[in-house]
């Protein structure tokens, strides 16, 4: 074997390494263990879809107060203004 080909095939190698040190199935993913973690750590921490929804709708309604009550004071200061 050329040289070459020997980086070629240590870098295809090195290409298919997990973070963690295993050799993955696919280059560029994570290896079955590791792939596993991940999907284990991404269902338990994120908060339920009906969470998510009422926290946006709690925002969006506090938001929607919040400028309502600068435009209500902003026209009781120009109504100061002008009388």
């Amino acid at each position: 074997m050329n040289q070459p080909q020997l980086i070629a095939a240590l870098a295809d190698d090195r290409h298919r390494q997990c973070p963690c040190g295993a050799l993955a199935e696919r280059p560029d993913r994570l290896c079955p263990k590791c792939h596993a973690r991940m999907l284990w750590r991404r269902k338990t921490t994120r908060t339920s879809r009906r969470a998510a929804r009422r926290l946006a709708a709690h925002q969006a309604h506090e938001g929607t107060r919040i400028f309502a009550s600068a435009i209500a004071l902003l026209q009781a200061i120009s109504k100061g203004v002008d009388g």
